[in-house]
């Protein structure tokens, strides 16, 4: 499976249009030149700008990589790093806009220093410059470069990330954010485009999505346990308040579109099209794990290849490329929005205000350029760095960044616009101990050693610990500390007139304008959403195979097998929760016993994860001491245009052994390391609560690898 010559052609014509479309742009403004081009596009951006610019800013690697991946792992409920934005955003709508825009905000570290105090602003300037270009920067980088090493392997990840460097890097030092958004209009369309061009695929080759959902239920549950290891719900619900507050409403790069915006209303009707947008992303990027894990589980032994395995298998000559092309515009869509917003916190946020109070527009301009190539030069040594360190986690890097960055900036920012009481030294105790004693003290004491939070010990349960103590000192501290004048809080503190307009823009919002009607809109399509995906997975329980009581029959030896004794060796990352239940019979006959908890007496659809490879056996399966019929689903890759048919086939045994050894023509198409997982329908039958047993026997002393219990309620 290579790429075509026109492929190639397609994705390197549109690497450099974009390049050339944003210089042109920036080089036809009036204003080109002036620091107001460079920092805030001179207040010019219509509403689609600021939307489309918002989301491609957003979208990167690690959605078409590693959401697609934990979609083909984990299912719809990783749509929820999406849709919940609805809450943020609203926030951003109806809250936080309004106060940025109407004192002419520039930066978020100037807002903190206009609500609180300098030591504020400087110290959380220098928090995102670090975060920004340190971890992020150089993380997108790295990632977008390993992700282009997939589809051309003759490319060097080093190479690619100089080549990612340089075209960011050009039209966003040369333009400033005037380039960087308008560049981002045209590429959000691709990426939207192309990401839809692939669940379409998909979802042909696989009848539809009524058809995933009935086959896979499991696949299509929104809420998973508190004590999920990697997303529990009160992670995501709780996580709103922290992470969320900070990435959308007090993040530099995601708000500096906003506050380029040529008016209030085009800059809050900007942020419900990028609403509308998020509902429609998890089609973009999490369906199409679900896919390739209906589809093509039995190929595939790391989920990050679920996405370019699929674009390279369906996808005509020419538009592979333009859909590469679309994962490249997310990558350079990133790059841009962090390091222009690097360089405006540096300029207005450290250079102009603490060394050059006085200094000239074009100055400005001129130390932003600098500090922008000197951004992008730096995330590129940190991507090359990660590029010959290859046991770096890179998306591990970005998430620990956003999540362990946003607890105490979020607290003194959501406090501080909605209670006036929030004083000065309170907000300054607030960040030093938040990044200083509540982050360590959440991770590395709480968690980990209190029996009771053990369980829970997870970092997005660690984040909204943080938050929680961040915002309870600053509230008590704010008890007896001197908080500023009403007169000096005049424009930062929240009031009821921010669900108005100006009087010079209400003219605007009549009508098909309206913005509450198109932002009530919003949240409807996503709550319904949610209430859609919840239908199809209710009735569905998960069961850890490590956590279900288990026995074994001879002299064989069992334990937990976790993912990272794999992964080390090779690409595997399938295995949910600590990992799989690994039984090694030590002769023929010898079985593992689960007792399966039942929520209820009632008539279920079972099935099992089970591990596949060649040092596994054949396995026969018996549930409550009835022989039960084993069925997987097969998929036939038919000829090179990637056309797929689909077979349920039933087995009396299960050869755990043989994924590598049947179907060589089909095998082709494979990129499965030397492990896989395989979802085993074991039947619909009547089970009686509290437990069912369920036997696996060996029958030729190979071992057995199981992972997760799957159990469907079937509605009379």
């Amino acid at each position: 499976m290579t790429l075509s010559p026109l492929d190639v052609l397609v994705f390197v014509a549109y690497f450099v249009g974009v390049v050339v479309f944003a210089v042109t742009i920036a080089a036809r403004s009036k204003t080109r030149g002036s620091s107001s081009d460079f920092f805030l596009a001179s207040n010019k951006l219509p509403w689609y700008a600021v939307g489309a610019s918002f989301i491609a800013s957003n979208i990167s690697t690690e959605h078409f990589i590693g959401m697609v991946g934990w979609g083909f792992l984990y299912g719809m409920a990783v749509a929820q790093w999406e849709w919940g934005n609805f809450i943020t955003f609203s926030l951003l709508i109806w809250v936080f806009l309004p106060f940025y825009m109407r004192g002419n905000v520039a930066t978020m570290p100037e807002f903190l220093e206009r609500r609180y105090n300098r030591v504020c602003r400087y110290f959380y300037a220098a928090v995102m410059i670090v975060g920004l270009v340190v971890a992020m920067l150089g993380g997108v980088m790295y990632a977008g470069a390993k992700a282009m090493n997939v589809f051309f392997p003759s490319v060097h990840p080093a190479l690619a990330v100089l080549i990612l460097a340089v075209a960011a890097g050009t039209y966003t030092v040369y333009g400033g954010l005037l380039s960087a958004v308008w560049a981002d209009v045209l590429q959000y369309c691709l990426l939207m485009v192309g990401g839809l061009v692939v669940t379409l695929f998909g979802l042909y080759h696989c009848e539809g999505l009524g058809t995933l959902a009935a086959e896979l239920p499991e696949r299509f549950i929104i809420f998973y346990p508190a004590t999920h290891e990697m997303i529990p719900w009160t992670g995501l619900v709780f996580g709103v308040f922290s992470v969320g507050i900070w990435y959308s409403c007090a993040n530099q790069f995601m708000v500096q579109r906003c506050l380029g915006a040529r008016s209030e209303w085009d800059a809050r009707m900007g942020i419900v099209m990028a609403g509308f947008s998020k509902a429609l992303l998890p089609f973009l990027v999490v369906v199409p794990g679900i896919i390739a894990f209906y589809l093509f589980q039995d190929r595939i032994s790391d989920g990050d290849q679920a996405w370019p395995f699929m674009v390279k298998l369906w996808l005509p000559a020419g538009l592979a490329g333009l859909v590469l092309a679309g994962l490249a515009s997310a990558i350079m869509s990133t790059l841009s929005a962090i390091t222009n917003s690097s360089a405006t916190i540096f300029t207005l946020d450290l250079y102009k205000s603490i060394l050059r109070p006085k200094a000239s527009d074009h100055e400005l301009h001129l130390v932003a350029r600098l500090s922008a190539a000197a951004a992008m030069a730096i995330g590129a040594a940190i991507a090359l760095y990660l590029v010959f360190n290859t046991g770096a986690s890179v998306f591990g890097l970005i998430q620990q960044v956003f999540f362990y960055m946003a607890p105490p900036i979020a607290s003194i920012f959501l406090v501080g616009i909605l209670w006036r009481g929030a004083t000065p030294a309170a907000a300054t105790a607030t960040l030093f101990c938040g990044f200083g004693v509540f982050l360590p003290l959440a991770k590395f004491v709480l968690f980990p050693r209190i029996e009771v939070l053990r369980p829970y010990d997870n970092f997005m349960h660690h984040t909204f610990a943080t938050f929680l103590m961040s915002t309870v000192l600053l509230l008590v501290l704010s008890l007896f500390t001197r908080r500023k004048t009403d007169e000096e809080l005049k424009g930062v503190i929240w009031t009821r007139s921010a669900f108005g307009f100006l009087e010079s823009e209400k003219e605007r919002n009549r009508g098909p304008r309206n913005l509450t009607f198109w932002w009530a809109l919003m949240v409807i399509v996503i709550v319904s959403c949610y209430a859609v995906t919840q239908h199809y997975g209710s009735g569905t329980v998960l069961a850890e195979a490590e956590e279900v009581p288990h026995e074994t029959s001879g002299t064989g030896t069992v334990l937990v097998q976790t993912r990272a004794e794999l992964a080390v060796a090779e690409r595997f990352n399938l295995w949910t929760g600590g990992g799989q239940v690994l039984f090694s019979p030590s002769a023929a006959g010898e079985a593992l016993t689960f007792e399966v908890p039942i929520p209820e007496t009632g008539v279920y659809r079972m099935a099992v994860m089970l591990t596949a490879g060649a040092d596994y056996g054949r396995i026969s399966v018996r549930v409550d001491g009835r022989p039960t019929e084993i069925s997987l689903v097969k998929t036939t890759i038919e000829n090179a245009g990637g056309r797929c048919r689909v077979e349920h086939v039933t087995l009396a045994i299960f050869d755990a052994g043989s994924h590598d050894k049947d179907d060589a023509d089909n095998l082709a198409y494979s990129i499965a390391g030397q492990h896989i997982v395989r979802r085993v329908g074991l039947g619909e039958m009547r089970l009686t609560a509290p437990v069912t047993r369920v036997v696996f026997r060996s029958l030729d002393g190979g071992r057995i690898g199981v992972d997760q219990f799957i159990l469907h309620a079937v509605k009379p």
